[in-house]
Protein backbone atom coordinates (compact mmCIF):
# COMPACT_ATOMS: atom_id res chain seq x y z
CA UNK A 1 0.00 0.00 0.00
CA UNK A 2 1.48 3.44 -0.89
CA UNK A 3 1.13 6.08 1.37
CA UNK A 4 -2.06 8.24 -0.51
CA UNK A 5 -4.23 4.86 -0.65
CA UNK A 6 -3.10 4.48 2.96
CA UNK A 7 -4.43 7.93 3.68
CA UNK A 8 -7.74 7.68 1.27
CA UNK A 9 -8.63 4.23 3.53
CA UNK A 10 -8.10 5.70 6.59
CA UNK A 11 -9.47 9.32 6.53
CA UNK A 12 -12.72 8.33 7.59
CA UNK A 13 -11.56 6.03 10.13
CA UNK A 14 -9.76 9.55 11.74
CA UNK A 15 -12.54 11.67 10.90
CA UNK A 16 -14.60 9.42 13.18
CA UNK A 17 -12.18 9.50 16.16
CA UNK A 18 -11.57 13.17 15.73
CA UNK A 19 -15.26 13.33 16.32
CA UNK A 20 -16.23 11.08 19.45
CA UNK A 21 -12.40 12.98 21.14
CA UNK A 22 -14.57 16.35 20.69
CA UNK A 23 -17.68 14.46 21.52
CA UNK A 24 -16.39 13.57 24.96
CA UNK A 25 -14.25 16.75 25.82
CA UNK A 26 -17.50 18.54 26.11
CA UNK A 27 -20.37 16.01 26.99
CA UNK A 28 -18.04 13.50 28.50
CA UNK A 29 -18.00 10.11 28.10
CA UNK A 30 -21.14 9.37 30.33
CA UNK A 31 -23.00 10.78 26.95
CA UNK A 32 -21.76 7.65 25.07
CA UNK A 33 -23.16 3.92 25.38
CA UNK A 34 -21.27 0.69 26.09
CA UNK A 35 -20.87 0.03 21.87
CA UNK A 36 -19.74 3.46 21.23
CA UNK A 37 -17.49 3.33 24.44
CA UNK A 38 -15.97 0.08 23.09
CA UNK A 39 -16.00 1.99 19.56
CA UNK A 40 -13.87 4.60 21.10
CA UNK A 41 -11.24 2.47 22.81
CA UNK A 42 -10.87 0.40 19.50
CA UNK A 43 -10.31 3.59 16.93
CA UNK A 44 -7.80 4.93 19.87
CA UNK A 45 -5.65 1.58 19.43
CA UNK A 46 -6.43 1.84 15.49
CA UNK A 47 -5.12 5.45 15.02
CA UNK A 48 -2.28 4.90 17.25
CA UNK A 49 -1.12 1.93 14.95
CA UNK A 50 -2.08 3.88 11.72
CA UNK A 51 0.41 6.48 13.49
CA UNK A 52 3.28 3.83 13.75
CA UNK A 53 2.45 2.76 10.19
CA UNK A 54 3.08 6.44 8.97
CA UNK A 55 6.34 6.83 10.63
CA UNK A 56 7.90 3.22 9.44
CA UNK A 57 6.37 4.46 5.57
CA UNK A 58 8.11 7.60 5.70
CA UNK A 59 4.66 9.30 5.20
CA UNK A 60 4.34 13.31 4.91
CA UNK A 61 5.21 15.08 7.62
CA UNK A 62 1.69 16.58 7.55
CA UNK A 63 0.68 13.09 7.63
CA UNK A 64 2.30 12.15 10.87
CA UNK A 65 1.42 15.66 12.50
CA UNK A 66 -1.91 15.66 12.04
CA UNK A 67 -2.44 11.49 13.71
CA UNK A 68 0.38 12.53 16.11
CA UNK A 69 -1.78 15.76 17.06
CA UNK A 70 -4.84 13.76 17.35
CA UNK A 71 -3.48 11.22 19.52
CA UNK A 72 -2.52 14.09 21.88
CA UNK A 73 -5.85 15.79 21.55
CA UNK A 74 -7.52 12.60 22.70
CA UNK A 75 -5.06 11.27 25.41
CA UNK A 76 -5.36 14.99 27.28
CA UNK A 77 -9.58 13.97 26.94
CA UNK A 78 -9.72 10.36 27.96
CA UNK A 79 -6.98 10.73 30.79
CA UNK A 80 -7.49 14.21 32.64
CA UNK A 81 -8.03 14.57 35.86
CA UNK A 82 -11.40 14.70 37.44
CA UNK A 83 -12.64 18.96 37.47
CA UNK A 84 -14.37 20.15 40.31
CA UNK A 85 -13.62 17.02 42.52
CA UNK A 86 -11.80 19.48 45.69
CA UNK A 87 -13.48 16.17 47.98
CA UNK A 88 -11.26 14.25 46.12
CA UNK A 89 -8.05 16.37 46.61
CA UNK A 90 -8.74 16.59 50.15
CA UNK A 91 -9.29 12.40 49.98
CA UNK A 92 -5.92 12.42 48.18
CA UNK A 93 -4.32 14.21 50.80
CA UNK A 94 -5.63 12.24 53.58
CA UNK A 95 -4.45 9.43 52.38
CA UNK A 96 -0.82 10.91 50.39
CA UNK A 97 0.89 12.64 53.72
CA UNK A 98 1.19 9.73 55.91
CA UNK A 99 2.07 7.35 52.84
CA UNK A 100 4.58 10.17 52.16
CA UNK A 101 5.91 10.42 56.40
CA UNK A 102 6.25 6.38 56.19
CA UNK A 103 7.85 5.98 52.88
CA UNK A 104 10.68 8.97 53.97
CA UNK A 105 10.96 8.23 58.00
CA UNK A 106 14.20 8.40 57.53
CA UNK A 107 14.81 12.08 56.80
CA UNK A 108 12.15 13.16 59.38
CA UNK A 109 14.07 10.99 61.99
CA UNK A 110 17.15 12.59 61.05
CA UNK A 111 15.52 15.79 61.75
CA UNK A 112 14.31 14.93 65.08
CA UNK A 113 17.71 14.34 65.75
CA UNK A 114 19.30 16.93 64.75
CA UNK A 115 16.94 19.20 66.85
CA UNK A 116 17.29 17.14 69.83
CA UNK A 117 21.26 17.29 69.15
CA UNK A 118 21.13 20.87 69.63
CA UNK A 119 18.43 21.12 72.49
CA UNK A 120 20.53 18.79 74.52
CA UNK A 121 24.16 20.86 73.79
CA UNK A 122 22.47 24.12 74.46
CA UNK A 123 20.57 22.33 77.19
CA UNK A 124 24.38 21.07 79.09
CA UNK A 125 25.67 24.14 78.01
CA UNK A 126 23.52 27.08 79.96
CA UNK A 127 23.07 24.47 83.31
CA UNK A 128 27.00 24.96 83.00
CA UNK A 129 27.34 28.30 82.37
CA UNK A 130 24.77 30.99 82.52
CA UNK A 131 26.50 33.37 80.01
CA UNK A 132 26.01 31.00 77.08
CA UNK A 133 22.28 31.60 77.36
CA UNK A 134 23.04 35.10 76.73
CA UNK A 135 25.31 33.91 74.01
CA UNK A 136 23.13 31.24 71.99
CA UNK A 137 19.44 33.05 72.17
CA UNK A 138 19.18 36.62 70.67
CA UNK A 139 17.84 39.85 72.89
CA UNK A 140 14.03 39.43 71.27
CA UNK A 141 13.37 36.00 73.00
CA UNK A 142 14.51 36.88 75.79
CA UNK A 143 11.37 39.13 77.19
CA UNK A 144 9.43 35.82 76.07
CA UNK A 145 11.49 33.99 78.09
CA UNK A 146 11.27 36.53 81.07
CA UNK A 147 7.50 36.14 80.99
CA UNK A 148 7.72 32.42 81.08
CA UNK A 149 9.78 32.83 84.02
CA UNK A 150 7.12 34.58 85.52
CA UNK A 151 4.46 31.85 85.10
CA UNK A 152 1.86 33.87 84.01
CA UNK A 153 -0.84 32.33 82.16
CA UNK A 154 -4.68 33.66 80.98
CA UNK A 155 -7.49 32.67 82.94
CA UNK A 156 -9.66 30.38 81.19
CA UNK A 157 -12.78 31.63 79.05
CA UNK A 158 -11.04 34.82 79.00
CA UNK A 159 -10.87 34.56 74.55
CA UNK A 160 -10.40 37.73 73.95
CA UNK A 161 -7.16 38.29 72.76
CA UNK A 162 -7.18 34.73 71.18
CA UNK A 163 -7.79 35.57 67.65
CA UNK A 164 -4.82 37.54 67.21
CA UNK A 165 -2.39 35.26 69.19
CA UNK A 166 -4.13 31.94 67.15
CA UNK A 167 -2.92 34.37 63.76
CA UNK A 168 0.54 34.96 64.85
CA UNK A 169 1.25 31.76 66.28
CA UNK A 170 -0.05 30.14 62.61
CA UNK A 171 1.99 32.44 60.55
CA UNK A 172 5.35 32.59 62.58
CA UNK A 173 4.93 28.32 62.77
CA UNK A 174 4.19 28.63 59.51
CA UNK A 175 7.55 31.09 58.06
CA UNK A 176 9.75 28.19 60.44
CA UNK A 177 8.35 24.96 59.09
CA UNK A 178 8.25 26.85 54.79
CA UNK A 179 11.60 27.88 54.96
CA UNK A 180 12.49 24.95 56.39
CA UNK A 181 11.30 23.43 53.12
CA UNK A 182 11.81 25.67 50.74
CA UNK A 183 15.27 26.52 51.71
CA UNK A 184 16.21 23.06 51.36
CA UNK A 185 16.82 22.98 47.73
CA UNK A 186 20.34 24.63 48.83
CA UNK A 187 21.77 21.43 49.16
CA UNK A 188 19.42 20.73 52.50
CA UNK A 189 22.36 23.19 54.31
CA UNK A 190 19.55 26.21 55.60
CA UNK A 191 17.17 23.14 56.43
CA UNK A 192 20.16 22.10 58.78
CA UNK A 193 20.71 25.30 59.76
CA UNK A 194 17.44 26.19 61.12
CA UNK A 195 16.74 22.80 62.91
CA UNK A 196 19.97 23.14 64.73
CA UNK A 197 18.70 26.71 65.42
CA UNK A 198 15.52 25.80 66.56
CA UNK A 199 16.75 23.30 68.91
CA UNK A 200 19.06 25.51 70.64
CA UNK A 201 16.59 27.75 71.36
CA UNK A 202 14.31 25.24 73.34
CA UNK A 203 17.38 23.94 74.67
CA UNK A 204 18.19 27.16 76.31
CA UNK A 205 14.71 27.58 77.28
CA UNK A 206 14.23 24.84 79.08
CA UNK A 207 17.89 25.38 81.02
CA UNK A 208 16.80 28.99 81.86
CA UNK A 209 13.16 27.37 83.77
CA UNK A 210 15.00 24.42 84.99
CA UNK A 211 17.54 27.04 86.81
CA UNK A 212 14.35 28.89 88.57
CA UNK A 213 12.38 25.55 88.97
CA UNK A 214 9.81 25.93 86.52
CA UNK A 215 10.82 22.96 83.48
CA UNK A 216 7.78 21.15 84.70
CA UNK A 217 5.70 23.82 84.07
CA UNK A 218 7.10 24.71 80.75
CA UNK A 219 7.44 21.22 79.35
CA UNK A 220 3.69 20.41 80.45
CA UNK A 221 2.62 24.31 78.11
CA UNK A 222 4.30 23.74 75.78
CA UNK A 223 3.05 20.04 74.88
CA UNK A 224 0.05 20.39 74.19
CA UNK A 225 0.62 22.52 70.49
CA UNK A 226 3.88 21.05 70.50
CA UNK A 227 3.14 17.68 69.14
CA UNK A 228 1.61 19.61 66.13
CA UNK A 229 3.87 22.15 65.76
CA UNK A 230 6.95 20.51 66.07
CA UNK A 231 5.64 17.84 63.74
CA UNK A 232 4.87 20.28 61.18
CA UNK A 233 8.80 21.52 61.20
CA UNK A 234 10.27 17.91 61.07
CA UNK A 235 7.80 16.88 58.38
CA UNK A 236 8.92 20.39 56.21
CA UNK A 237 12.24 19.63 57.21
CA UNK A 238 12.42 16.37 55.56
CA UNK A 239 10.82 17.49 52.94
CA UNK A 240 13.40 19.93 52.90
CA UNK A 241 16.50 17.11 53.20
CA UNK A 242 14.38 15.49 50.22
CA UNK A 243 14.99 18.73 47.94
CA UNK A 244 18.65 18.93 48.99
CA UNK A 245 19.46 15.24 48.53
CA UNK A 246 18.07 15.27 45.46
CA UNK A 247 20.58 18.57 44.31
CA UNK A 248 23.63 16.85 45.72
CA UNK A 249 23.09 13.03 44.98
CA UNK A 250 20.99 13.03 41.88
CA UNK A 251 21.74 9.49 41.39
CA UNK A 252 21.86 8.20 37.36
CA UNK A 253 18.95 11.03 36.95
CA UNK A 254 19.79 14.95 36.26
CA UNK A 255 19.04 17.27 39.33
CA UNK A 256 15.79 18.44 37.30
CA UNK A 257 14.50 14.70 37.18
CA UNK A 258 15.60 13.73 40.58
CA UNK A 259 13.65 16.53 42.33
CA UNK A 260 10.44 15.88 40.01
CA UNK A 261 11.03 12.84 41.13
CA UNK A 262 10.58 13.87 45.05
CA UNK A 263 8.28 16.61 43.97
CA UNK A 264 5.27 14.21 44.92
CA UNK A 265 5.60 13.30 48.30
CA UNK A 266 7.48 17.14 49.02
CA UNK A 267 4.21 17.94 48.12
CA UNK A 268 2.25 16.09 50.53
CA UNK A 269 4.52 16.36 53.50
CA UNK A 270 4.49 20.62 53.03
CA UNK A 271 0.91 20.42 52.88
CA UNK A 272 -0.01 18.19 55.53
CA UNK A 273 2.27 20.12 57.47
CA UNK A 274 0.27 22.85 57.33
CA UNK A 275 -2.67 21.54 58.54
CA UNK A 276 -0.47 20.69 61.65
CA UNK A 277 0.40 24.13 61.84
CA UNK A 278 -3.35 25.28 61.46
CA UNK A 279 -4.26 23.01 64.81
CA UNK A 280 -1.32 24.14 66.63
CA UNK A 281 -2.20 27.66 66.38
CA UNK A 282 -5.55 26.84 67.75
CA UNK A 283 -4.39 25.12 70.71
CA UNK A 284 -1.84 27.88 70.94
CA UNK A 285 -4.29 30.00 71.23
CA UNK A 286 -6.87 29.10 73.04
CA UNK A 287 -5.50 26.24 74.90
CA UNK A 288 -1.74 25.80 75.85
CA UNK A 289 -1.18 29.02 77.70
CA UNK A 290 -4.45 29.32 79.62
CA UNK A 291 -4.57 27.95 83.50
CA UNK A 292 -5.87 24.70 82.97
CA UNK A 293 -4.66 21.55 85.03
CA UNK A 294 -1.13 20.26 83.86
CA UNK A 295 -2.60 16.85 84.05
CA UNK A 296 -5.24 17.75 81.10
CA UNK A 297 -2.40 19.50 79.39
CA UNK A 298 -0.22 16.27 79.60
CA UNK A 299 -3.11 14.29 78.61
CA UNK A 300 -4.06 15.88 75.17
CA UNK A 301 -0.44 16.45 73.92
CA UNK A 302 -0.27 12.59 74.75
CA UNK A 303 -3.56 12.31 73.20
CA UNK A 304 -2.29 14.21 70.28
CA UNK A 305 1.12 12.11 69.87
CA UNK A 306 -0.99 8.72 69.64
CA UNK A 307 -2.67 10.22 67.15
CA UNK A 308 -0.85 11.70 65.03
CA UNK A 309 1.33 8.37 65.25
CA UNK A 310 -1.72 5.92 64.89
CA UNK A 311 -2.12 8.23 61.54
CA UNK A 312 0.93 7.68 60.26
CA UNK A 313 1.41 4.56 60.85
CA UNK A 314 -2.19 2.79 60.08
CA UNK A 315 -4.29 4.91 57.41
CA UNK A 316 -3.35 3.93 54.30
CA UNK A 317 -4.98 3.13 50.56
CA UNK A 318 -7.45 0.50 50.23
Amino acid sequence: MNVRQFVERRRARWERFAQMVEAVRWSGAKQLNADELNELGRLYRQVAADLAYARQQGADASVQDYLNSLLAQAHGVLYRTKRGQWTEGLRNLYYGFPDAARRHWKVILLAIAITLVASLTAFLLVLTDPEWGKRLVDGQFRQVLEQWKTGKQYTPGDVSHAPGMSMFYFLNNSRVALLSFGLGIFAGIPTVYLLWTNGVILGVFGAELARVGKLGFFLVSIYPHGVPELGAIFFCAGAGLLLGRAVIMPGDYSRIEAIRRVGHDVFYLVAGSVVLILIAGLVEAFFSFYAFPGWLKFLWGTASLAILLTYIWRVRRR
